[in-house]
């Protein structure tokens, strides 16, 4: 059946609206998947971006059916539509002002950087449209209620679960001596796992169009243990042994798989001039240091004085090695060209790199060197000017020069060196080497299986009025049971990714930087745990937020691992953005359905 000529024209403004509600979610909510593999370091923001597309993408095809329905008639009782003599229309109406309502509210608290929910958001609108039209008699409360009710249980569930599983790591690794071993023993249980549970999600959960409806339920199981045993076998006769061999090897196994390729791709370069361009918008110095390689290339050394030329430096996370790959700018550009160093002036020692510890090629904190007195660069009977150089600098140093530390590193003042414990004797946030590299893999694993999750319920959220408004428009029926369509569902899944790709930056790094400290090890635990709670949700149908089971994860991995380890601050301001989303929706909505009265 045709749509109606009248009706037209609310199909097109639906179709647009939802794809800039997409287009909001994608910028909002998908950041919260891949926010603490950014944060940890394990994933660049362009990383995390293209695999975020393609997990959403999958998601929203594979899962994203039922959590479409609920949206669609749980919140709302459409037989209410039935006694108005223009019924069809009018809840076309309300599915564009509740579409309305959500886009405009998301891309406000997106704008401030307020990681709040679209969930919340669609929820509070369909609400709105709703009381303007019948009351309070038109809402389905016990369906609000089982809704309501998921947004209080599933960040407590989510983080319960991430605990849970650090405090499994946490003694079975990080306090081991040597926690290679227990690390990797650890490592296909957790691949096993995810695939399996994703391969039952799919088929309990999948939308009908695949016919995932008619495999039995032992079917089910034996798939997604067959599935996950495979995947465990797998991992223990081809991955540990590489990982072992490159752990044990460390930087002298030279440049991997995935170094090369970014070198190759030329992203660095890339990286540079999109944060170039970014300092110029903002007015800010351009003081940056290039790194053309990753931090694996170069070989590092453990002891000072084994260093030919000029030796790490560490100050906060990152550090200065002497590999000759810079290129420097700015105000250390001039210093370097000006030989106002002792050691330029010598001629000996090539000009120095910075780089992250972290995945992160660039790093634009400034340092300055100060001069000292002069000394006798060849007065050393070991040859290493260097070290003559530090033993003339004077012991009274201020905050801005640099200091030596007692493990014969560099370091300022204010921040304590790497490996050393802080003056309160709290223990130090961070992974050791040899664990941030056995789960850095495993971290974009489960940051994968997050963003699968995600697409399987937050896409739902942002199309499930266009379906209402679609199916609607095609049957004129208001209690319609038609199936839902898939290819909305990749509508949806198209606007969620490249709103990603153009404002989903900004709260990756509010979620993955800002909120609390994030290591390898503990973003594992946080992605395994929401991921899992999303997917149980959207199992039944449920519209939770991926936002509060993120964050709540994030709250109790950091309050359990250090008492410090959390800004409450942004936590505070992430709350009240929660509270105020359903009102603001609900009200936006309620306006907008207010004027469509009239065109109605």
């Amino acid at each position: 059946m045709l749509i109606p000529e009248d009706q037209i024209w609310m199909v097109v403004v639906g179709f647009i609206i939802a794809f800039v509600l997409a287009f909001g979610i994608g910028a909002n909510d998908v950041a919260n998947t891949f926010g603490s593999s950014v944060g940890s370091g394990v994933l660049t923001l362009r990383q995390a971006c293209t695999l975020a597309t393609i997990c959403e993408m999958s998601g929203a095809i594979l899962l994203g059916s039922k959590v479409s329905s609920t949206i669609r008639k749980g919140i709302v009782d459409t037989s209410q539509f039935d006694t108005l003599e223009n019924g069809p229309a009018t809840l076309m109406a309300g599915q564009v002002a509740a579409l309305c309502g959500a886009c405009i509210w998301l891309l406000i608290a997106t704008f401030f950087r307020l990681p709040v929910s679209g969930t919340h958001s669609i929820v509070g609108a369909t609400i709105g449209f709703s009381l303007v039209l019948f009351g309070v008699k038109a809402i389905n409360w016990m369906g609000v209620l089982k809704i309501v009710s998921s947004w209080f249980l599933s960040p407590l569930l989510s983080g319960l679960v991430s605990v849970g599983l650090f405090v499994l790591i946490h003694y079975l690794v990080l306090l081991k001596e040597d926690p290679l071993e227990p690390a990797l023993r650890l490592l296909p249980g957790f691949y096993g796992t995810m695939v399996a549970v994703n391969i039952v999600s799919i088929i309990l959960g999948g939308s009908e169009v695949f016919q995932f409806h008619k495999v039995p339920i032992y079917g089910v199981f034996i798939l997604g243990c067959g599935g996950g045993t495979i995947t465990v076998l797998c991992i223990k006769l081809f991955m540990l042994p590489y990982l072992r061999k490159r752990i044990i090897a460390g930087d002298n196994a030279g440049p991997g798989i995935l170094d090369k390729m970014y070198i190759a791709c030329g992203c660095h370069r890339l990286e540079m001039f999109c944060r170039k361009c970014r300092r110029k918008r903002k007015g800010k110095p351009d003081n940056d240091v290039v790194v053309e390689t990753p931090l694996d290339l170069a070989p590092k050394t453990n002891d000072l004085r084994d260093n030919a030329g000029v030796p790490e430096v560490a100050f906060g996370s990152n550090r200065i090695s002497n590999t000759p790959h810079v290129r420097p700018h700015g105000d250390t550009a001039n210093r370097l060209a000006d030989g106002q160093t002792t050691a330029d002036q010598e001629g000996t020692n090539p000009p120095p790199i910075v780089r992250s510890a972290g995945t992160h090629r660039v790093v634009s904190r400034t340092f300055e060197v100060e001069p000292v007195e002069q000394v006798n660069m060849q007065t050393q009977p070991n040859g290493n000017q260097f070290n003559a150089y530090l033993t003339s600098m004077p012991a009274d140093s201020t905050d801005h020069m640099l200091s030596i530390t007692k493990r014969g590193v560099l370091a300022q003042p204010s921040l304590p060196a790497i490996g050393e414990e802080d003056s309160e004797g709290r223990e130090p946030v961070k992974d050791r080497p040899t664990e941030a590299r056995v789960f850095w893999l495993l971290q974009i694993l489960t940051s994968v299986f997050g963003s699968f999750a995600h697409g399987g319920n937050d896409v739902s959220n942002a199309i499930g009025p266009l379906m209402g408004l679609w199916i609607i428009g095609v049957t004129q029926d208001v209690n319609s049971k038609m199936a839902n369509p898939y290819w909305i569902l990749v509508y949806g899944g198209i606007g969620i990714s490249i709103g990603l790709w153009v404002w989903g930056r900004r709260v990756i790094q509010t979620l993955g930087e800002d909120l609390t400290v994030i290591t390898p090890s503990s973003g594992v635990c946080i992605e395994l745990g929401s991921a899992l709670t999303v997917l149980l949700a959207s199992k039944f149908g449920l519209p939770v937020s991926t936002t509060h089971c993120q964050v709540g994860s994030v709250i109790a991995v950091g309050r359990f691992r250090s008492r410090d380890n959390v800004d409450w601050r942004i936590f505070r301001n992430i709350i009240i953005a929660w509270v105020v989303t359903v009102p603001m929706a609900c009200g936006i909505s309620a306006l907008i359905m207010f004027l469509l009265r009239f065109a109605l």
